[in-house]
């Protein structure tokens, strides 16, 4: 990323460096060092621990829509509350655009039925209502995570994990070593799995991600 930059392009940079992505400024940050550049890393190397500081507590969980607490002798991951309710909100919103699609999808067809004049632009509008059916079966997917999610609860305990979780509707309880949760990778996908069983997804490519579960796989196998 910065090789064919000069040693003053990489300061300008380094100048910068909050407004880097966090993978941005682990290579800056390498690539000064193979240079033996000597410049004031100071933020560039605060803002990085920050970083990792935040990966190791688990604060990126959210950004999966879950949440991690340690108890006495409990390590628990749940659903978050703004995640179930965002899931409720994409389901309401889904609805009202797939009645208003369905709505538009009949006045479109009576238009047609009945000869109606009408211009160009009340025909594209009417397009573009029949249109939001599909657009409100795409938010139905929070439907799905809703049945997926609700009474989710992954656990640590006394070295054995817990997982519960929805499977055809119905909130079962699968219980395992721990030597059986482990790191899948398919092609952009990152999956956190339980013998069969996905428990999470995150896209590989992203650094903040891949590091949560690497984090979270760790502290659930008691490294």
């Amino acid at each position: 990323m910065y090789k064919d930059k000069t040693d003053k392009e990489l300061l300008e940079v380094l100048e910068q460096y909050a407004m880097l992505t966090f993978e941005s400024q682990l290579i800056l940050k390498d690539e000064i060092r193979e240079r033996g550049i000597i410049a004031d890393t100071a933020g560039l190397d605060a803002a990085i621990d920050d970083k990792i500081s935040r990966i190791k507590n688990f604060e990126y969980l959210k950004d999966f829509g879950f949440k991690a607490e340690t108890m006495a002798d409990k390590f628990l991951v749940t659903r978050t509350l703004n995640a179930t309710l965002t899931d409720v909100f994409a389901v309401i919103l889904g609805l009202v655009l797939f009645f208003l699609g369905v709505n538009g999808v009949v006045n479109l067809v009576m238009t047609f039925v009945n000869g109606d004049e009408i211009d160009v632009f009340t025909l594209a509008v009417k397009f573009a209502m029949a249109g939001l059916v599909f657009v409100g079966i795409k938010f139905f997917s929070g439907l799905k995570r809703l049945f997926d999610y609700t009474g989710f609860e992954l656990a640590r305990t006394d070295g054995d994990i817990t997982l519960k979780k929805r499977f055809d509707i119905k909130l079962e309880e699968i219980k395992a070593k721990a030597s059986d949760l482990f790191l899948d990778r398919n092609e952009d996908d990152l999956m956190l799995k339980l013998g069969n069983e996905v428990i999470f997804t995150s896209n590989a490519q992203n650094l903040v991600q891949r590091m949560t579960l690497e984090e979270l796989t760790k502290r659930l196998k008691g490294n």
